[in-house]
């Protein structure tokens, strides 16, 4: 039989606990979908899944983004099977159901041929999609399965407030990237909560001395990560031409940036000329996707003159993302390994934010919150 400590490591490739995660995790708080600029325009929908669930993610006519459970309500088949543009009606394949993008039922062929061939009491306006609870922030998609978590504006609280000298409201799409990761999704979280690494791994961010210039970060159980003391380093490199900065940041902010975890999925980085946020994917228990999203202000996030300041920032968040995929890959590997579990306790000092990461999900899992 496994130990307590070797079953708390299986969640990182244990079927049955991936299960548990998508039911007691996933479903019950607010997930980070992605970019709503892949609903460009009114009548763009693409299919997403959230705990384990089919979804369909939409901008409506009025240009609002929705979200609706990608069944239909007639077989239970998948309505949408690959993203589309400019559509008035999604239709089901299997009977051809037509749902126009408010979600409500709008042709059943041949339903009603006969007095016979429909029920007697089948009512068009109770057999919509199913809609699902959706908040758009900063561009990113979050969506509440059960419906029952708190309301959007104080999940994401935490941050607001810590963020107040920051205009978030100037931030705007610049850059995209993805990244596909052989791991678990708790491994990409906790590694890019994990300090102790960067000197090894990430040579080009300095040593050992440099990685130390942090302060931890644990807002109401919900932010993890570190403010790092950055100096110069938000300084652009290059061209001439420079990215703006926010204009009512303090001394300290100006020369920091916040590296954090929004729980459940959410990476972001924020310092004085930019945003990333990172939307982590999971694809099973043993692979997930990164989608990096690069925010810019005002006419920085289009201005043809910034694009390679543009490109060079995402390119340089890439090179780290990368640089990391590869011990991600390595912690897979291992993770059956019963030596795995029996690991030294991680470092309350360089290792901080990924341990109250871990304690966090430990918590959601055993306590059914």
């Amino acid at each position: 039989m496994k130990s307590k400590q070797e079953q708390g490591y299986a969640a990182y490739y244990d079927p049955e606990l991936y299960e548990q995660e998508n039911d007691v995790l996933f479903a019950r708080t607010w997930v980070n979908t992605g970019s709503a600029s892949r609903m460009a325009s009114p009548g763009d929908a693409i299919p997403v899944t959230v705990a384990g669930l089919p979804l369909i993610l939409l901008r409506d006519e009025e240009g609002c983004i929705r979200g609706f459970h990608n069944v239909c309500r007639h077989r239970g088949a998948r309505v949408l099977r690959a993203p589309c543009q400019g559509r008035k009606l999604l239709h089901c394949a299997y009977h051809g159901w037509a749902y126009g993008m408010d979600g409500a039922l709008r042709g059943t062929p041949h339903w009603k041929i006969s007095d016979r061939s429909a029920p007697t009491d089948f009512d068009p306006a109770h057999y919509g999609l199913e809609p699902v609870r959706v908040a758009v922030w900063l561009d990113q998609v979050f969506v509440n399965i059960d419906g029952k978590a708190p309301k959007f504006e104080q999940f994401v609280a935490p941050v607001t407030s810590r963020w107040e000298n920051y205009d978030l409201s100037r931030l705007s799409l610049g850059e995209q990237r993805t990244l596909k990761v052989d791991a678990n999704w708790k491994f990409a979280i906790e590694n890019y909560l994990d300090t102790y690494h960067l000197p090894m791994i990430h040579p080009q961010l300095g040593n050992a001395a440099a990685a130390r210039r942090f302060t931890d970060v644990n807002i109401d159980d919900t932010v993890f990560g570190i403010c790092y003391t950055t100096g110069a380093t938000d300084k652009p490199k290059s061209s001439g031409h420079q990215l703006t900065q926010f204009s009512r940041l303090s001394d300290a902010q100006r020369a920091s940036q916040d590296i954090l975890a929004l729980y459940p999925n959410t990476l972001i980085e924020l310092q004085p000329r930019h945003m990333m946020l990172v939307a982590i994917e999971p694809d099973g228990p043993a692979r997930c996707t990164e989608y990096l999203n690069f925010y810019f202000i005002d006419e920085d996030a289009t201005d043809p003159k910034l694009a390679d300041e543009r490109r060079r920032t995402a390119e340089a968040w890439c090179e780290i993302m990368n640089q990391d995929i590869e011990v991600l890959e390595d912690l897979q590997a291992a993770a059956h390994s019963p030596t795995a579990s029996r690991a030294v306790d991680m470092s309350p000092v360089w290792e901080q934010g990924t341990a109250a990461f871990r304690s966090r999900v430990a918590r959601a899992l055993l306590d059914q919150e």
